[in-house]
């Protein structure tokens, strides 16, 4: 195990205590400035393309299959603890836009992806646009179960449909894109060969969606096919812990486990490493079989440590990120802390949301405009409205305010 200075650790340990002391009490949420923000947010969002607008990737300008499941979350969230009948439609259609473009590869396979071509791993071999990632996929399933959460809005034929079309998907990567490793198994990043490659983030992101679908849709699978999803959840699960790498007790991964074919070592910045403990937090809660080594205590407490003098940066401030290094003080991206916020929200106290909540309004705001990075000391920089890194936010806001 990698040792911390106690000066290292510090700032770590009283963001916890700190946090945990105030829970609840004048410092709870301010769930009426935080439904404010929503709303301004939200209508950022055209009801008719929810997931449409430019991305950083490329300069696209294209319908987004991770904003839209990320859209259709928060606003099934928002539907459920504060119906209305904009979110109703808003959950309708944005769950219809990801049943009708479930294969836009057009390889009579499911599963969703970017619209845009890239190089996953910078091998040199370039995915096509509309090629499926794990990480996407987890995403849109994720928003496809928060919306079948919401009670008295889908027909029995409606929910068959939902159900049918995640079951076609989960067993897909059960039984194509599933490799044995690292102690257990993962999910390779997408379907290409060259991407054979146990990324932990979209892994057990998708290991998180997996889990919900076992408890939450318990009659959608066969009983051979749950055999089949709970024994590739465990082994997944089996190989996050054996791939952990602690810091003083705090759980921590690199972004892929060595050994891997790239050699890729780097550490995991804010919003994959949230990734990573949204999927095995949430197998936790769903009754995963396999024992983690690590309380959700320190799994908070691990988010904590990429704050510093108030504010969040995008590399853990433990420790440095090579030896001999300095620790890198760069700032997150926008959707970083975006799931920053939602994770506080779905299990920190209510003093780290709030924090959170302000933060981001203060570095990145305001809500109706809220920018990719913090903004200069005279509010300069970049002020364009990347859609699919708010669509991150707007999940934050969503739990932060709705429940």
């Amino acid at each position: 195990m990698k040792r911390l200075s106690q000066v290292a650790l510090f700032p770590c340990v009283l963001i916890l205590v700190a946090g945990l002391g105030r829970a609840g009490g004048a410092d709870a949420p301010d769930r009426t400035a935080g439904r404010k923000a929503y709303e301004k947010l939200i209508a950022k969002f055209p009801e008719d393309r929810q997931g449409f607008g430019v991305d950083t990737h490329l300069g696209a300008v294209d319908h987004q299959p991770m904003t839209y499941g990320l859209v259709l979350s928060a606003e099934a969230i928002r539907l459920k603890h504060a119906p209305n009948e904009d979110s109703r439609r808003r959950v309708t259609k944005a769950t219809a836009w990801l049943l009708e473009n479930h294969d836009l590869d057009g390889d009579g396979k499911p599963g969703w992806g970017l619209p845009q071509t890239w190089d996953a791993w910078a091998d040199g071999t370039t995915n096509p646009a509309h090629q499926p990632y794990t990480i996407t996929t987890a995403i849109c399933l994720d928003g496809l179960l928060d919306a079948l959460a919401v009670p008295e809005l889908w027909t029995d034929a409606q929910r068959d449909e939902i159900r049918g079309l995640m079951r076609k998907i989960v067993l897909r990567w059960c039984r194509e894109l599933w490799s044995e490793g690292y102690g257990g198994g993962y999910f390779w990043y997408s379907p290409d060969p060259n991407d054979e490659v146990f990324g932990i983030n979209a892994s057990v992101m998708f290991l998180g969606s997996m889990a919900r679908l076992l408890v939450e849709q318990p009659g959608v699978f066969s009983d051979d096919e749950r055999q089949l999803v709970q024994e590739r959840a465990d082994a997944l699960a089996r190989a996050v812990v054996q791939t952990v790498k602690p810091r003083e007790g705090l759980p921590f991964w690199k972004y892929a486990p060595a050994p891997n074919r790239y050699n890729n070592i780097q550490d995991n910045d804010l919003v994959h490493h949230v990734y990573i403990l949204w999927g095995v937090e949430t197998y936790r809660d769903c009754g995963g079989r396999v024992k983690l080594p690590w309380t959700r205590a320190q799994a908070i407490a691990s988010v904590d440590c990429f704050w510093r003098d108030g504010r969040m940066l995008a590399l853990p401030q433990d420790a440095p990120a090579e030896p001999g290094g300095a620790i890198s003080t760069s700032p997150p991206t926008l959707w970083s802390v975006g799931m920053a916020l939602a994770f506080y929200a779905k299990w920190g106290d209510p003093e780290q949301g709030r924090r959170t909540f302000e933060a981001i309004d203060r570095d990145y705001g305001p809500w109706l405009e809220l920018r990719l990075d913090p903004k200069g000391p005279k509010g300069e920089g970049n002020t364009t409205f990347y859609p699919r890194h708010a669509a991150h936010a707007l999940l934050g806001l969503a739990i932060y305010a709705y429940r």
